[in-house]
């Protein structure tokens, strides 16, 4: 489960507040605690705040804040990595882990908007909204960007790419000429187990469909189109790959979450066909099935683009407009 900054610090300082390695009365400062941590002083404000409303630490006279509901005495000393150690390691926080903490949820917002047609977004608009650093925002940015969500237009903003039918098609082509390629290099060096362990998992999958997660489709889905492609070993049409992600976003934020998921199970049977080919060592017929899988995708998806676009609602954020 992924944590924002200020989870990650909440944790560390409570931890170390309930576990008397800070002491009651030891005076908490946020410039302290930000250079020991390596963090903006914006979480530890808020953090210190949160702990404060649930009476870990109090108000005094003095600059910071007190440990404890009501401390008899003011104790003052340095905060060190000493003061937050859990068996043995030193305290962290993982920026990683913190913008990745926001990414569904802006990645939902986007997605939806991006079917619908064009939009500007702020970026200072989504770092007041999510609540983070500006650092922590043009994180979550430059990953959208990457996947092909996003543009950068000029200072401050960023625009939407819209996913409209052309734009599908022609993502849809790029991975038609790339991805047969890779899974057929790819069948030559994935071993016999993991694909094995792709087969049962979509074996059980078909059998409990429909009652599944959307969450499990999109697992699925990047076992084959990600995971499995990626054992093609050949980084920069991986890269280029990156860019058609939209497609696999189509599903991830739609069925299941704003779709019902359909009747039949949406690819299980194709992608079984396609691993099947790759167990049996066959890289030229497991690319051709993969080609054939995307064929039938496209169809699949602009259906359902057309639906969301003609009847589907969606919540703008207040930094999109």
């Amino acid at each position: 489960m992924t944590q924002t900054l200020r989870d990650q610090l909440y944790t560390a300082l409570k931890q170390s507040i309930v576990g008397k390695r800070l002491e009651p009365g030891l005076v908490l400062l946020e410039g302290n605690i930000a250079e020991l941590f390596g963090i903006s002083r914006s979480p530890v404000r808020q953090t210190l705040s949160r702990l404060h409303e649930e009476q870990y630490i109090c108000r005094f006279e003095g600059r910071g804040y007190l440990v404890g509901a009501s401390p008899k005495e003011v104790v003052r000393r340095a905060l060190s990595e000493h003061d937050f150690k859990q068996r043995g390691h030193a305290p962290k926080v993982d920026r990683i882990v913190s913008w990745r903490a926001h990414i569904d949820s802006v990645e939902h917002d986007i997605v939806l908007c991006s079917i619908k047609g064009a939009f500007e977004l702020n970026e200072l608009q989504l770092s007041k909204t999510l609540n983070v650093s500006r650092t922590v925002t043009h994180q979550i940015l430059l990953y959208l960007q990457s996947i092909g969500l996003v543009e950068k237009i000029k200072y401050n903003s960023w625009s939407v790419v819209p996913l409209n039918d052309q734009r599908l098609h022609n993502l849809y082509e790029a991975r038609r000429q790339l991805e047969p390629y890779m899974i057929a290099r790819a069948t030559k060096y994935m071993p016999e187990s993991a694909i094995k362990g792709y087969i049962n998992k979509l074996k059980h999958a078909a059998e409990s469909y429909p009652d599944i997660k959307g969450e499990l489709l999109d697992e699925l889905e990047n076992d084959l189109h990600h995971t499995a492609v990626s054992l093609g070993d050949n980084q920069e049409v991986m890269n280029m790959l990156r860019r058609t992600h939209p497609i696999l976003l189509v599903s991830k934020h739609l069925l299941g979450r704003v779709l019902k998921l359909p009747d039949q199970d949406p690819f299980f049977d194709e992608h079984l066909w396609i691993f099947e080919k790759m167990r049996l060592q066959q890289p030229a017929q497991a690319g051709n099935a993969l080609a054939t899988h995307l064929e039938r995708s496209e169809s699949k998806v602009l259906d359902r683009l057309i639906n969301f676009r003609e009847s589907g609602e969606i919540n703008i954020p207040l930094y999109l407009r």
